[in-house]
């Protein structure tokens, strides 16, 4: 199994920092580089122990990593794929945080085309709608999914190597295609993220004042940063709009029922969810066990 001892990061906010608190928490590389675009965020992951190092500089934060990590909104990871591996050592490899997988993916193999540093896509499926180092934990990923990508251009060894990484941080990974990938997350993530939009912008703000602890649930992740996720949607469009057909149909059923006065139906639909949801509860609790 391949051990990165010299970790970079490109991008320490929320999910940047918890991979670095996390490598630090668990010995999973000797060192760990953080670069930066702002100084204060720098000093911010410094102060948190997010980092060992801290540069403002590509080039001199990645020439002597084993392993690139580039969590950065997904429409500018392609070209810092490329930067990075203008600098990285041969043999590095690249792996990503994004969110979405096939735009990624795709642009960095192209990319990379004939050069001697390989890229891995990834996705720890772990975050938070709050942002910055500074909400950063070292266990944010402990029995979370992480999914890592995997096509005819990936090296045997690079994936197992990025894998065992992210098993080294505690996480739950699976490995399948760009396309499963985004398909999968169009159903468990991007569609929640729209309803929870959706239902928060659909409120009017005199109602506000009577909402309680169900509608901040509901809506928790409509608090997430647009800019990011606007980047997010637009990259998975056709996967998102099959998946919001199918909230559609379930929606319009509930609401068909509801029209018609049929207790019954409003019953069966509602009781078809709740059992959905204990599947995913029974199966999260038993991840966070192992």
């Amino acid at each position: 199994m391949r051990r990165f001892k010299k970790v970079a990061i490109i991008g320490v906010g929320l999910i940047g920092g918890s991979i670095g608190l996390a490598i630090k928490k668990r010995k999973a590389a000797g060192k760990v580089i953080g670069i930066f675009r702002r100084r204060r965020t720098l000093r911010k992951a410094l102060g948190r122990k997010a980092v060992d190092i801290g540069v403002m500089d590509i080039a001199e934060g990645v020439k002597d990593a084993d392993l690139i990590i580039i969590g950065s909104p997904v429409s500018s990871i392609p070209a810092l794929v490329a930067r990075a591996a203008k600098f990285a050592k041969p043999g590095a490899v690249i792996t990503d945080v994004g969110s979405t997988k096939a735009y990624i993916v795709a642009r960095a193999e192209k990319l990379l085309g004939g050069s001697r540093v390989n890229f891995v896509g990834s996705h720890p499926m772990a975050g938070s709608e709050k942002t910055g180092v500074e909400s950063a934990r070292g266990d944010l990923l402990e029995g979370s999914p992480c999914i890592v990508t995997r096509t005819k251009n990936t090296g045997r060894a690079d994936l197992s190597g990025v894998t065992s990484f992210w098993r080294s941080l505690g996480a739950n990974v699976k490995v399948m295609s760009p396309a499963e990938h985004d398909e999968a997350v169009s159903l468990v993530s991007h569609l929640p993220h729209i309803v929870a939009f959706s239902l928060a912008g659909a409120v009017p703000p005199d109602a506000l004042e009577y909402a309680a602890e169900g509608f901040k649930d509901t809506t928790r992740v409509a608090s997430s940063d647009p800019e990011l996720w606007a980047d997010i949607l637009l990259t998975n469009k056709s996967n998102i709009l099959k998946a919001a057909g199918l909230f559609k149909k379930r929606y319009g059923a509930i609401v068909s029922a509801i029209s018609r006065d049929d207790r019954r139906r409003v019953i069966k639909e509602l009781a078809a969810a709740g059992r959905k949801r204990e599947i995913f509860l029974n199966r999260l609790h038993g991840n966070k066990k192992a």
